[in-house]
């Protein structure tokens, strides 16, 4: 799955969007500030995405192209329309258009041919936007685990999984991608545990507790331990109740909001090793079938929390925490690589809003590498992301970065980088077209340096002008700047920059394109008229 090229005709503040993709990279990292449109293009693929799994209306126009399974698809699409599709085989030069019901067409195993076989969504903030596009497909989902064989009745579904082929990651799956980590030594590899013991300092699991509640839902005919529930969530809930230490019953008041803390039934089911938790993965094809099993409570209501403890590397002081003791940066890590590791699938496209924002300066210069190392079928996988963070394109090639910026009508629009930002290091980066920064210092000392220039290139300077001067040389010759101009060329130039450019540049945090236009084309005139002058 590799997306090729998108046209938005109208959602949001996208009005005739077109973003053009580098197909032939597994990435696509969308950067600029704040409203210019990023998280809007990862809603609207959602949407479209959503859309076409689910065989309704296109949610707005758009015209979308995209590599599936050695196939260019061709979708257009009007708003409140079905859309209209063609394919074309890598052997072949034209398109032939598709019927929808042959578009909507699946394999043996329940993967469908011409559509992504996952679309994984993520957002580090609070909105849940992004998350209610997911929805229905995560209540189909829901609406078959709960049901035991016989209330499923004839209904045939290969893999309950390809009902929600459209994930969204909550905060919650960080614990559960954890304890799969630990389960199945042969198929999770000594490098991905070394990867948690060299960059989290997690050595180990030591124990899990399920706290379960009573759910709100009322049903007969179940398994009575569990409040009469059926289906996966009985099964898996079971195994843990034969393996878990002493299961207690008791009451306990649960917070509702600040007037209601009802009483409520609670179940605790204490797992002190490894070993039992194994025991009952046991029962499970891979880590996938076990993760979502242990999600199964979650849906269901009937997870009032899971409290896990791993052990720590002598490097990070040894002992027990517990996952909630792990930091925002260490958390959102797990949730993403776990989840990524555990639930991707071929044909795979990742939609990730901000997925660095609590990590490290190290791991945001490694990330892209991190989830190199974590995606299963790399190859044909897509992964968009939006970003902040200027370490993450540190190794990134222009074709593998979209800059989104507002035209003059409020539109947004995506943009090539001019350069790669590969190489340029992080100063050069803030200050190229990517951030726009006029520069990576502080504002007071920025200032002091616009005005020690100013001074430095006046022929004559008052006496109270001289003292401002010395002081300002005094100031930040402390902080390691030398005003010294060996280079009489440089000093020229320096000089005619003082004298030409705009007093609106030096009050400015951060640059317009227009300004940054203005001054590339300042510089080029004047390195002109000092080559001018050097030949005459």
């Amino acid at each position: 799955m590799r997306l090729d090229e998108v046209t938005i005709g109208e959602f949001k503040n996208l009005r005739n969007l077109h973003v053009d993709f580098d197909e032939q990279s597994p990435y696509t990292v969308l950067v600029g500030e704040n409203g210019s449109g990023k998280s809007n293009l990862i809603e609207a693929l959602s949407l479209i995405f959503r859309n076409l799994d689910l065989d309704v209306e296109a949610p707005f126009s758009y015209h979308l192209k995209y590599q599936c399974r050695d196939r260019d698809i061709e979708i257009k699409a009007e708003g409140d329309q079905f859309p209209r599709f063609w394919i074309k085989d890598r052997a072949e030069s034209e398109y032939k258009e598709l019927t929808r019901k042959r578009f909507m067409a699946e394999d043996d195993s329940g993967r469908p041919l011409y559509r992504p076989g996952f679309v994984f969504g993520y957002y580090s903030g609070p909105s849940d936007r992004l998350a209610s596009i997911f929805e229905k497909h995560r209540e189909r989902y829901y609406n078959w685990i709960i049901k035991s064989a016989e209330q499923r009745g004839k209904v045939r579904v290969v893999d309950p999984n390809n009902l929600r082929r459209l994930f969204y990651a909550q905060t919650l799956h960080g614990q559960f991608a954890l304890i799969a980590f630990f389960m199945n030594a042969e198929e999770n590899s000594d490098d991905d545990r070394e990867f948690l013991r060299e960059h989290l300092q997690i050595d180990g699991l030591d124990s899990v507790l399920f706290a379960l509640k009573q759910p709100p839902w009322r049903r007969r005919g179940g398994d009575p331990r569990f409040w009469d529930a059926v289906g996966e969530v009985q099964e898996f809930l079971s195994r843990l109740y034969d393996k878990a230490m002493l299961p207690a019953r008791m009451d306990r008041r649960i917070a509702v909001d600040l007037t209601k803390n009802p009483v409520v039934e609670s179940l605790y089911l204490f797992l002190p090793k490894p070993d039992a938790l194994e025991e009952v993965y046991a029962s499970y094809a891979d880590q996938y079938a076990f993760f979502t099993a242990l999600e199964s409570t979650h849906l269901s209501k009937l997870l009032g929390e899971v409290r896990t403890r791993v052990r720590m590397t002598p490097s990070a002081g040894g002992g027990e925490v517990t996952y909630r003791d792990l930091s925002e940066g260490e958390q959102q890590l797990l949730l993403v690589l776990g989840l990524l590791k555990f639930t991707a699938r071929d044909e795979a496209l990742f939609l990730l809003d901000e997925p660095d924002t609590h990590l490290n300066p190290s791991w945001s210069t490694q990330y892209l590498e991190f989830l190199d190392r974590f995606i299963r079928g790399r190859d044909s996988c897509h992964i968009v992301m939006s970003s902040h963070d200027p370490l993450v394109f540190a190794g990134l090639k222009r074709d593998q970065v979209r800059i989104f910026r507002r035209d003059a009508e409020g539109r947004a629009v995506a943009e090539l980088p001019d350069n790669d930002p590969r190489g340029m290091g992080v100063a050069a980066i803030l200050t190229s077209d990517l951030f726009r920064l006029r520069s990576t210092l502080d504002p007071k000392t920025q200032e002091e340096l616009d005005r020690q220039r100013i001074l430095a290139m006046k022929e004559v300077l008052t006496p109270e002008e001289e003292s401002e001067f010395r002081d300002i040389k005094a100031r930040l010759r402390t902080l390691g700047f030398d005003q010294t101009i060996r280079d009489p060329l440089y000093g020229q130039f320096v000089k005619a920059w003082t004298e030409q450019q705009d007093p609106a540049w030096a009050e400015s945090v951060q640059l317009t394109p227009e300004q940054m236009d203005e001054r590339t084309r300042l510089a080029a005139k004047i390195v002109k008229q000092l080559q001018a002058a050097e030949g005459g």
